[in-house]
């Protein structure tokens, strides 16, 4: 028993026998106890049905709590409980159950006589229902047993159970074996010795159990039985009986049961729970018995599978029966293994669903079963295979392979010896199997073949290989999409893995791949084919070549494919025969291999196209390994030049550049040794073609487009020829190549631009050709030529023009085009003066006419660009060939006659006109009526280039915009460089002013477009040509000008470009700024050395071109300043007013920033050169002025009023005098104005002065008439005017040494007008003259303009942004931060918002000015004045302020001050006037040494008062501040000055402590702990003093002190820690004392809830320790706090009281009338207070 069994109260002994109690209370208090805490029990059992779940979980803890503390009585009281309430929820019984459960699961046992207790309540709720499961209840209760059994008293637990399940004979609760079983696997060594005896009793009445939850219960024991047996015997040591032998014949009963009587249930869980018991027990039953019926039970578990049973069950039933028996006899099993084979091949799994795991188990046990068979009758198991394997069922076929899949895994050599058949079958099935399902198991079969080296057969190799193919077009009959890119996907795999693992397979892999490598089917898996190839030949360069037997065929193992029917085409057979004819195989023996220059002529066609990177990347790994094959001394070659293929394998260009050398020097190396190895190679190459065919055939398999290879393969055969001399071949291989151009499909279906594509590589050969066999080609071009430019008919018919032979049109077009590109690539790659000699008239003349004749843009494309080479080699060849090209004007004017329109399809070809339109200038010649106007040409193109510009977008509506977009800028980026280049050659050709002239005049309107993309273009075009033009310009002569009038208008048009909102533009811009500047001076000086390339003008150009990028507005602003200045500097007097006439008309530049710079340049340039324009003056600032109301740049329009302040600083008062005038609200030019104006300090000066000056004896607010009543006072507009002006001035920087010049009474003014204007409105809208910013408008109906914008305006809040303004310019952030803090200052109606600022401004002054400094000096004169203002707002601002700075301490002349106006305010009218100056009194003792004593009793008095003052409907209340005051006034005085008043004050503010308002609770509790705080007991005083009347009111207050110490609030808790602390250290209780001041020092957080519950409780038991006379004392003072308003002091008063009953000394009849307050909270509203109120019961009966 528990060592606390002796107190069932709950007390401990030191609690309960305190040092005053006598013994004979202690033991009436032990008497009472049990009582009163079976009722506490009750109440909460009673608790448990409280709707909060956490009320609920309390109830719980508690009673867990209290079970664990008093095992044996709780659990009487419980279970009485229990038995007296027989119709409890379930909810309830469940909960009680939990509980108990927690106590029991522990590590820490219970008595065995409360464990008696709890088994036997645990036994009634488990078997209660009888018929039903109630898991709610029952499963509860079951833990509760189970937990107990595993402990010590498992045999208690069992003999109850036993005891329980009533007489022999009858049948126990099925509970209660369920309960068995699951302590069978929670304790089986416990368990087991009762096994035999729980069986025994359970024998008698098994065949009689009929209801099929309790057969459930029954099997599921006796399983767990099984398998506790099974575990005991596996550990049982050797040599000692094992404890399953003691329990066969039980075992061997209930089995017999089980198996004969209730498997024939039809509850499918009852059979899978018996099923799975018979598994654990099979293994148990007599060994003779498991002989005798083996042959019989195998058939009748073979019959369970007919059933509706869990065919999992029954499979792991069967698994163990075959175990069991082949471990005792293999031959057991004879008579039934047909049947049981037969029968397991049924179960396999065909499509097993790995996202559900019992059906992957159950298909994995049948698998099991056939590998246990496998070991004794694997004959038998591989003849059924093999049966089923042929049979026309595909799901039977599939089980087969799985089977044997499984056993090849599993016990491959058991099996070896039969498995020549199935792989003979398998060699069939692999060529007639349609399913992907079956292909994908069978490659699952040849996977573990190859994994165990029993591949030798090619068939196997030809379906891997085949089906990694993918169907041209899927057929859904065999499989579906996800099955078929599956099945590809994994003979790919396969085919690498067998490649690079299995050695057995290296030299079939080798032949046949090779073989696979050069057929059409297999295109397009090559590389993959390569990768495998690549793997093979790096284990072992060399192929070894097996003799075949004579009865093998000698076609390669791709010819099975037409024997199967699966090939296509002509099948793999043919293709390998035409292979074997052209002599391109190598025959050893029977077996074919190819030769190795096929190929190498098959890798170079497949490298051609670079976009299948991967395939590349392993060809050339594959030719890495393959070199010894074609000469083993390339190694070094190819080393060297592969890798740098694979270097640039993702740069197209330079990879194919990589491509060709590869060719060119391979063939050059094994040339040299063989001189026949060119010819041979390109004949192998040609006979090749047929590989790639132009139409692919409709093959079954896919096949990838092969226009790429194709074309590398005329490439390879071109490069070939370089290195044949052969006529006969040469002719042969180019006629190929053209036919091979003109057999490219054209027809409607096919685009021009296709067909150009693809007869591209035609034309690179036939140019690659011309660099050794020129003439050859240029003959069959002549010849191409003569065909596609002659008539066909002159006929009668031919002159019908609805009669067109449109497939003769067709082939004359594809001739002409093949001419017009190969001709084009001669020229590039031939010798020039070789070409140039065969470009005769006849060529010219076909090309002009296609071009005329044509519209289209392909062979339009083709013939400009073959025009192009032609110019190139003419200007290469220029010194060698001085005669210019002929008809070159007639060419150009045919060129530039292509129009480029919208819709710009003829985009494309403008970079090739205009750089044809720059060759044929540059061409030249001396013959003038071949000369080309180059003034057209450029207009032309600018026209043609800008036009199509104008088009581009920036934001796009569709997709389609997006796209046309793209397609304009892409051939604009390519054209822009060629129109550079053709402006730089007319330049060139006459650098004049005039020529200059003409191109500006052409750029001009482009410059100014609003496309940003034209103006960028137009800018560098017009950058070069000045460029061009001062490099080229002619200087002194006759004919060169002394003067360069153009430039005040050049500049005028430029400057707005250069702050343009492009950054390209301005930098371009910036650029011709300067070579304008550089031209006007080379003239003004007449030579190009007058440019010092060092001069300051052109450095700082410089540091502008490098800045003017930045996409900062004020960088750019500074970059303009800098720019007028250079100009200003620059240029000459006479260009002044023409400067500033375009920069005027720049201002209405489309583009917004060219507006804003050239307003900006304006200022700055009047800045410098207003004296020279001072005649302009009053048409400039009138002008100015309508330019702001037309102007839509705001920052342009800065510009303008910066120039007007410019003007502004010579006439100050004319100005200023006239804007103060305007209506109100300032309008955003005058606001801007106002800004300006304070970059001027002497100007500010005066202006703030003036102001000061108007406001000093003004009155803010408008004076209201007697019938006004309560509508709310105006603003008066002349000050409200000045206010408006300062708010705009105050936020600028360079007014801070005027402001702070004038500190004191602008702050005074300021502060006091912030008071004055709370709860003003706006003045009333009297008629203005409107500014010439503001139009006039007509009149209202009312006979005047309503400013409907003024009433909208806050005062307060113009005062207050003002006010923050002025301190933030002065840098006094402290106390500019405070007028920030509240938000609603600006919009309040009242002072309360405007007073909390003070004491921030207090102190924020104190800190920026020292508080006894003669500036703060004179700002508190400068306030006296408002003092005796009559105006209220004032009063408050000053007499506010002045209380604020009471408490930091002022001395002297600078105190008395303030204490004489505090005084004077105490009689004033305004109760919010003398609540402040309350509150400045309050702080009188924290003055100095001689300043305190002086005024402490008139503050004291004050404050007495003020206690007792009721003024309703004030904004400071005033009883409040006076507690604080005098709060203040203790801390600070000595105690004698104040001890008369302590006992009056006490009492008096005892009622405060249950104040609804929290700042009086915390007043009130804080001054009576400074009350605590200024008494000192040195424990002398006597019964009458002043010290004793005080003690009784610290007993009075102690305990409502630490009930409010458990608030939310943390400042009331705050206070009461602190005051706690002073009031303990009175009460004369050492321990008290030490625990007070440790656990609540000042330092420590904020209690949390818990942290009080912990501390309270030991703080209440060492106060009634050391106080126990006061107990009662204590009790009462906490009784009226259980009705208390907040929550948390309820339930803390009621955990209080339950502590401090046990040490009362003696008890009486209050006892209960207490416990039932406290009850009584259990039904309380709040949750918190239910659960602290069950704590509190726990406390008041339990162990504290």
């Amino acid at each position: 028993m528990d060592k606390r069994q002796g107190s069932p109260s709950g007390v401990p002994s030191n609690a309960a026998t305190p040092a005053a109690a006598s013994t004979a209370a202690a033991a009436a208090q032990n008497a009472d106890k049990p009582t009163v805490l079976e009722g506490v029990m009750h109440n909460i059992f009673d608790s448990l049905t409280d709707k909060d779940e956490q009320v609920r979980q309390a109830m719980q803890q508690a009673i867990v709590k209290i079970v664990e503390t008093h095992p044996v009585r709780a659990t009487l009281i419980l279970t009485e409980y229990r038995a007296k309430n027989a119709k409890m929820s379930e909810q309830t019984v469940a909960l009680l159950l939990d509980c108990i459960h927690r106590v029991v699961r522990t590590d820490t046992p219970l008595p065995t006589a409360a464990n008696e207790k709890l088994i036997l309540l645990a036994l009634e709720e488990l078997t209660r229902n009888v018929d039903q499961h109630v898991p709610l209840v029952q499963n509860p209760a079951l833990l509760i047993l189970v937990s107990i059994g595993r402990g010590e008293d498992c045999s208690l637990v069992v003999e109850s159970l036993l005891t329980h399940s009533g007489p022999v004979g009858t049948v126990p609760h099925f509970m209660l074996m369920q309960c068995l079983g699951q302590l069978a696997m929670a304790n089986t060594a416990g368990l087991v010795p009762h096994i035999k005896t729980i069986l025994s009793r359970c024998q008698p009445h098994l065949g009689g159990i009929k209801q099929d939850h309790i057969k459930l219960a029954y099997a599921y024991a006796i399983g767990r039985f099984s398998e506790a047996l099974l575990e005991h015997g596996t550990n049982t040591p050797t040599g000692e009986t094992k404890a399953s032998a003691n329990c066969a014949i039980e075992i061997s009963v209930a089995y017999d049961v089980l198996f004969n009587q209730w498997l024939q249930s039809r509850e499918i869980k009852v059979c899978m729970e018996i099923l799975q018991a018979l598994s654990s027990m099979y293994p148990l039953l007599p060994t003779d018995r498991i002989l005798d019926q083996a042959p019989r039970l195998v058939p009748q578990i073979l019959a369970l599978y007919r059933r509706s049973v869990d065919r999992n069950a029954v499979t792991q039933f069967l698994c163990s029966v075959l175990k069991t028996n082949l471990s005792l006899d293999a031959q057991v099993l004879d008579g039934v293994i047909d049947a049981l084979i037969t029968h397991l091949f049924d179960l396999v799994c065909v499509y097993p669903d790995y996202e559900k795991p019992q059906t992957v188990k159950g298909h994995y046990e049948v698998l099991r079963c056939f590998h246990l068979l496998a070991g004794k009758y694997a004959g038998k198991i591989m003849d059924t295979l093999l049966i089923h394997l042929r049979t026309n069922s595909e799901r039977e076929r599939i089980k087969a392979l799985l089977i044997l899949t499984h056993l090849l895994n599993s016990c491959a050599v058991q099996i070896e010896s039969r498995l020549q058949s199935l792989i003979e079958c398998l060699k069939q099935l692999i060529l007639t199997e349609r399913s992907v399902k079956m292909k994908l198991t069978l490659l699952k079969t040849i996977v573990a073949l190859a994994q165990k080296s029993l591949i030798r057969d090619k068939e196997f190799v030809w379906f891997v290989v085949r089906h990694s193919c993918k169907y041209s077009k899927i057929s859904q009959e065999h499989g579906t999409l996800e099955e078929h890119a599956t099945l590809v996907l994994s003979c790919e795999n396969t085919l690498f893995m067998l490649a690079s693992t299995v050695g057995t397979l290296d030299e079939l892999l080798k032949r046949e791949l090779l073989n696979y490598f050069l057929l059409l089917d297999y295109t397009d898996i090559c590389g993959n084919l390569a990768k495998c190839l690549a793997s093979l030949f790096a284990k072992s360069p060399h192929i070894e070549y097996d003799i075949a037997s004579d009865d093998e065929q000698s076609v390669p193992a791709a010819a099975v494919e037409a024997g199967s029917g699966t090939g296509t085409g002509a099948g793999a057979g043919g293709a390998a025969a035409a292979v074997e004819d052209r002599g391109g195989v190598i025959k050893r023996g029977k077996v074919i291999v190819p030769s190795a220059e096929s190929i190498y002529a098959r890798c170079l066609a497949l490298l051609g196209n670079q976009q299948c990177i991967k395939r590349a990347s392993n060809i050339l790994s594959f030719l890495k390994y393959y070199h010894p094959q074609l000469n083993p001394a390339l190694e070094e070659l190819w080393e060297r030049r592969i890798s740098d293929m694979l270097l640039h394998i993702n740069k197209p260009e330079a990879y194919l550049q990589q491509l060709h050398d590869f060719v060119l020097e391979t063939n050059e190396f094994l040339n040299a040794r063989d001189e026949h190895f060119a010819q041979r190679l390109a004949s192998k190459l040609a006979d090749q073609m047929y590989l790639y065919p132009m139409h692919l055939p409709h093959f079954e398999w896919q096949l990838p487009d092969l226009s790429a290879e194709r074309g590398m393969l005329l490439q390879a055969v071109a490069l070939t020829l370089c290195q044949v001399t052969d006529v006969a071949c040469i002719h042969t291989k180019i006629d190929l190549i053209v036919t091979t151009a003109r057999q490219e499909r054209l027809d409607k279906h096919v685009k021009h631009a296709e067909y150009e594509r693809r007869i591209e590589p035609c034309a690179r050969a036939l140019g690659y050709i011309s660099r050794q066999h020129l003439a050859h080609v240029i003959k069959k071009l002549s010849e191409l030529a003569q065909m596609g430019g002659r008539k066909h008919s002159t006929g009668f018919f031919s002159n019908l023009h609805f009669i067109k032979d449109t497939h003769k049109e067709l082939e004359n077009y594809k001739s002409n085009l093949l001419v017009v590109k190969a001709f084009g690539r001669i020229m590039d790659e031939a010798d020039p003066l070789q070409s140039l000699q065969h470009l005769d008239d006849a060529m010219l003349n076909f090309l002009m006419i296609q071009l005329a004749g044509h519209k289209d843009q392909t062979i339009m494309s083709a013939i400009l660009q073959t025009l192009l080479s032609i110019c190139n080699q003419l200007i290469v060849t220029k010194e060698q060939l001085p005669a210019p090209l002929k008809h070159r004007k007639q060419i150009m004017e045919t060129v530039f006659s292509i129009p480029i329109e919208s819709p710009f399809h003829d985009l494309p070809l403008l970079p090739t006109i205009l750089k044809l339109g720059t060759d044929f200038i540059r061409i030249g010649g001396s013959d003038s009526s071949e000369c080309v106007d180059g003034s057209v040409i450029f207009e032309i193109a600018c026209k043609n280039f800008f036009g199509c510009a104008q088009q581009l977008k920036m934001k796009f509506e569709s997709q389609e915009e997006d796209e046309h977009n793209s397609f304009l800028a892409k051939h604009l980026n390519e054209s822009l460089p060629q129109l550079n280049a053709l402006v730089r050659v007319i330049v060139e050709l006459d650098p004049s002013p005039s020529t200059l002239d003409l191109i500006i005049g052409i750029l001009e309107c482009w410059m100014r477009d609003k496309n940003s993309e034209v103006r960028i273009c137009a800018s560098h075009v017009l950058n070069n040509t000045l460029e061009v033009y001062i490099k080229s310009m002619k200087i002194g002569g006759c004919e060169a000008p002394s003067k360069f009038n153009q430039t005040g208008q050049m500049l005028g048009k430029i400057v707005p470009r250069c702050i343009d909102s492009n950054g390209t533009v301005r930098q371009v811009s910036v650029d011709i700024l300067q070579k304008t500047l550089e031209i006007a001076c080379i003239y003004e000086t007449l030579t190009i050395a007058s440019i010092d390339s060092s001069a300051e003008w052109l450095k700082e150009i410089e540091s502008i071109k490098e800045h003017i990028i930045t996409d900062e507005p004020k960088q750019i602003y500074n970059l303009a300043g800098d720019i007028a200045k250079i100009i200003a500097q620059r240029i000459s007097s006479f260009q002044y007013l023409q400067f500033c006439k375009t920069l005027l008309q720049s201002l209405r530049d489309p583009e917004q920033s060219s507006t804003i710079g050239a307003s900006v340049v304006l200022k700055f340039f009047i800045q410098q050169k207003g004296s020279e324009l001072f005649h302009a003056i009053p048409d400039l600032v009138k002008g100015s002025l309508v330019a702001l109301q037309l102007c839509d740049a705001p920052r342009a329009k800065s510009g303008v009023l910066k120039a007007l302040v410019a003007l502004t600083k010579h006439h100050p008062k004319l100005v200023c005098a006239e804007m103060l005038q305007q209506p109100l609200p300032y309008d955003e030019h005058l606001v801007e104005y106002w800004h300006l104006v304070c970059n001027d300090p002497d100007l500010t000066g005066l202006m703030l002065d003036n102001f000061l000056q108007l406001l000093s004896g003004a009155c803010l607010s408008e004076p209201q008439d007697g019938v006004a009543g309560d509508r709310q006072r105006l603003a008066s507009v002349p000050p409200f005017a000045i206010f408006c002006a300062l708010h705009e001035m105050m936020p600028c920087k360079d007014i801070h040494n005027q402001l702070e010049t004038r500190f004191a009474d602008m702050f005074c003014m300021l502060l006091t007008s912030l008071s004055s204007y709370t709860n003003l409105g706006p003045p009333m809208p009297v008629g203005a003259p409107s500014s010439p910013s503001q139009p006039s408008k007509s009149s209202s109906k009312f006979g005047f303009v309503p400013n409907k914008e003024l009433v909208k305006l806050n005062p307060c809040q113009i005062a207050l942004e003002t006010f923050q303004a002025f301190l933030n310019n002065l840098e006094m952030e402290q106390i500019a931060t405070v007028l920030t803090v509240n938000i609603q200052l600006a919009s309040s109606t009242d002072w309360h918002n405007y007073i909390e600022l003070l004491t921030p401004m207090a102190i924020g002054l104190s800190n920026q000015l020292q508080l006894n400094s003669p500036a703060m000096r004179q700002l508190i004169n400068a306030l006296s004045k408002y003092v005796a203002s009559p105006h209220d707002g004032q009063r408050v601002a000053a007499v506010g302020l002045y209380s604020r700075l009471v408490p930091l301490k002022p001395c002297g002349e600078l105190a008395a001050t303030i204490m004489l106006h505090l005084g004077a305010a105490l009689s004033d009218p305004n109760a919010v006037v003398r609540g402040l100056s309350l509150q400045g009194m309050g702080y009188v003792g924290q003055l100095g040494e001689h300043e305190a004593p002086r005024y402490s009793e008139m503050a004291i008095q004050a404050l007495l008062k003020g206690v007792d003052d009721t003024v309703g409907d004030c904004l400071i209340n005033v009883p409040l501040e006076s507690m604080r005051g005098l709060s203040r006034i203790l801390q600070a005085l000595p105690s004698d000055r104040v001890e008369p008043f302590h006992v009056s004050l006490a009492i008096r503010i005892r009622p405060f402590f249950g104040s609804y308002s929290m700042e009086m609770r915390e007043a009130a509790i804080i001054l009576f702990g400074d009350l605590c705080e200024s008494k000192h007991d040195d424990g002398s005083s006597s019964p009458t003093s002043s010290m004793e009347a005080l003690r009784e009111q610290l007993f009075a207050n102690l305990f409502p002190l630490l009930l409010h110490l458990s608030e939310n609030e943390s400042s009331i808790a705050s206070a009461c820690k602190g005051t706690l602390r002073r009031v303990c250290r009175l009460l004369r209780a050492v321990r008290v004392n030490e625990m007070a001041q440790q656990q609540l020092c000042p330092d420590a957080d904020a209690l949390h809830q818990l942290q009080y519950n912990s501390f309270v409780v030991e703080f209440v038991k060492v106060i009634a320790l050391e106080l126990t006379e006061h107990t009662q004392d204590f009790v009462d003072s906490c009784m009226p706090k259980l009705r208390s308003q907040w929550p948390e002091v309820r339930g803390s008063a009621a955990i209080v009281i339950g502590i401090l009953h046990n040490f009362l000394s003696e008890r009486n009849t209050q006892t209960e009338s207490v416990a039932n307050k406290i009850a009584v909270l259990l039904k309380d509203e709040h949750p918190t207070v239910r659960i602290r109120a069950a704590q509190a019961l726990g406390y008041f009966f339990g162990d504290i």
